[in-house]
């Protein structure tokens, strides 16, 4: 579902927590997509592939590009992505890392890597935020 308005375009899952919380999936200003902090969710909200870091990291792409794709812009137009990770271990590096270049390895974008000390829930080793930006013409 897309909502427009203020010259903005706010994509929302539907997630009950986006109108809990007040934000949205993803908000398209002009040529800038912005898609907020996203968890590994299964098609119900429920925690996707628990202890599993590579698999929430893809899962987070999938979302992302479903989003993305709901604002009008694409998974290649990514210009930088931050992923948040409460396990820094190179293990999980390597997988999270895999799951990043398995999407982006054609046209990567600037990204972090950064630990945290928790996130949404317990179940969570991963959050990923990105950025796009619309070529002219797409």
């Amino acid at each position: 579902m897309s909502e427009a308005g203020r010259d903005r375009l706010r994509v929302t899952t539907g997630a009950p927590w986006e109108d809990l919380v007040a934000y949205r999936r993803a908000v398209r200003v002009g040529d800038q997509v912005f898609v907020a902090g996203t968890v590994a969710v299964d098609d119900a909200g429920q925690p996707f592939a628990p202890g599993d870091a590579g698999a929430q990291a893809s899962r987070c792409l999938e979302i992302i590009a479903q989003a993305l794709e709901k604002a009008g812009s694409h998974i290649s137009h990514v210009v930088r992505t931050r992923l948040f990770v409460i396990d820094m271990s190179l293990e999980t590096q390597r997988a999270v890392g895999q799951a990043h270049r398995k999407v982006f390895a054609d046209f990567p974008p600037a990204c972090s890597m950064i630990g945290v000390a928790a996130l949404a829930g317990p179940d969570f080793i991963i959050e990923i935020e990105a950025d796009a930006v619309i070529p002219p013409g797409a």
